[in-house]
């Protein structure tokens, strides 16, 4: 655990019961410990806030912001692990393409795997991982697009990798091919777990959280009515 936990700040928690709970991930926070690295996890910060353990049961990339679930338990964290194996849970995001991408909606399907320079790519052929993205155009934003994106599975990097591979990269993602206009731009990623919805493993009850983004360039003119 990092010795610099005690200064950082809480992370908000957005639903809690006794055996999970859903919290609002900051940017630049991994959630669990990564070979190298000695910042403050989430799981970490979180742990701290409640004065006990808590597990991960699937990961947001280091500098996407948003809805993460964390389980209390490890008989928690067992049966929500297969939730997420399973792709029961349905997680919807929030991303702003660097253009409007043609079709301005439809699903992407590809095999996913790790080159060994380490950057994600959809390959031909056998192996990697089955990856599929719905996704929807939400508003124009100057040259940029606001979309809503629906993950059937939850593969590394998936929604950075095919929008970028569609022509359209995220803003920010310098890693998958954005390239700022001039000086500045956003140093990071522009996405969002905006929404998760699944069954409660244990309670059996429909669990669903929602979480608005911190950027004013994620935040929609009108909140979207549902997955594309």
């Amino acid at each position: 655990m990092s010795s610099d936990l005690a200064d950082t700040p809480d992370i908000p928690v957005l639903y809690s019961d006794e055996h999970l709970l859903v919290v609002d991930k900051p940017p630049r926070c991994l959630v669990v410990d990564a070979p190298g690295r000695r910042s403050a996890t989430a799981v970490d910060r979180v742990g701290r806030q409640l004065g006990q353990r808590v597990f991960a049961v699937h990961r947001l990339d280091e500098d996407t912001t948003g809805v993460l679930v964390l389980a209390r338990t490890e008989e928690a964290r067992d049966a929500l692990e297969q939730v997420f194996r399973r792709h029961e849970a349905e997680r919807t995001y929030l991303a702003l393409a660097s253009r409007v991408p043609s079709p301005p909606a439809g699903r992407i399907e590809s095999q996913l795997a790790v080159g060994r320079d380490g950057i994600v790519r959809s390959i031909t052929g056998r192996g990697g991982e089955r990856a599929v993205t719905r996704f929807r155009t939400l508003e124009r934003r100057g040259r940029h697009a606001l979309l809503e994106c629906e993950l059937e599975t939850g593969r590394r990097n998936q929604i950075r990798v095919h929008m970028s591979e569609l022509g359209c990269p995220l803003v920010g993602d310098r890693k998958y091919g954005w390239r700022a206009r001039g000086t500045g731009g956003p140093d990071r990623p522009l996405l969002h777990a905006w929404r998760i919805r699944f069954v409660h493993p244990v309670t059996g009850e429909q669990v669903e959280v929602e979480c608005d983004p911190r950027e004013t360039e994620l935040g929609p003119s009108s909140p979207p009515t549902g997955a594309g």
